[in-house]
């Protein structure tokens, strides 16, 4: 696992935050489950709903758009056992920075009414697809922030099975689950506010990376210097 828990947990409400912005504001599509997106593709093209046909379609195309980025930009990394304790990897940090903006640009989008639908579904879909990168370099393909069929999966082979490590997977459902309520609770409550839970948990997520990672490179140097 190459995230603290906070960070991937932080990750999943600000997925969950995404989908209950993008269902219940930008016409009943999601940008990080793409399970569900693609069954309301479906749905739309055998109703002969063309307006959801364009927008499921858009967040489909953008969310692989970013996860190509995203891969990309990872490049191939190492494995988690020879990883270097020194400092976060560049690479998966640019990745969370470019996710970061993309959500930043939704929420300034959304506040000053200046970006039309279409493109705050793009952007939100782009940034999800960079997330489910990440997280899956992060934490392996049993783990996911925007795909809970397979994390609910490793979390039923975890409960009954032989190995441990259950309360990671059942964190991040649960987190998923609690975005998508504090989202919906904002939109009733205080609409403005709804768009920037997405970017703070982002940057919440970022930052708690940098500092255990740096807490880790530091112990690693005492250590050397033991020796």
């Amino acid at each position: 696992m190459r995230f603290g828990r906070f960070s991937m947990l932080a990750l999943a409400l600000a997925a969950g935050a995404v989908d209950a912005l993008s269902f219940l504001a930008l016409g009943q599509v999601f940008t990080a489950n793409m399970t569900g997106n693609i069954v309301l593709l479906g749905l739309a093209i055998g109703t002969g709903d063309t307006s959801h046909v364009i927008r499921s379609g858009l967040a489909l195309a953008t969310f692989c758009l970013g996860l190509t980025a995203g891969f990309t930009l990872l490049g191939r990394t190492p494995s988690a056992g020879r990883d270097p304790p020194a400092a976060v990897p560049a690479r998966p940090l640019a990745v969370l920075l470019a996710e970061l903006a993309l959500l930043v640009l939704v929420a300034a989008g959304w506040a000053a009414h200046v970006l039309p639908r279409p493109a705050l579904i793009a952007a939100s879909g782009t940034a999800m697809g960079l997330q489910s990168a990440v997280t899956r370099w992060a934490g392996g393909p049993g783990l996911s922030t925007t795909y809970l069929t397979g994390t609910l999966t490793s979390l039923a082979g975890r409960a009954v099975g032989p190995r441990s490590g259950v309360l990671r997977p059942l964190g991040v459902v649960l987190c998923v689950v609690s975005g998508a309520v504090i989202a919906a609770l904002a939109l009733r409550l205080h609409h403005p506010l709804t768009p920037f839970i997405a970017p703070a948990t982002v940057a919440a997520a970022i930052a708690a990376w940098a500092l255990t990672s740096g807490d880790r490179a530091h112990r690693g140097e005492g250590q050397d210097g033991l020796r």
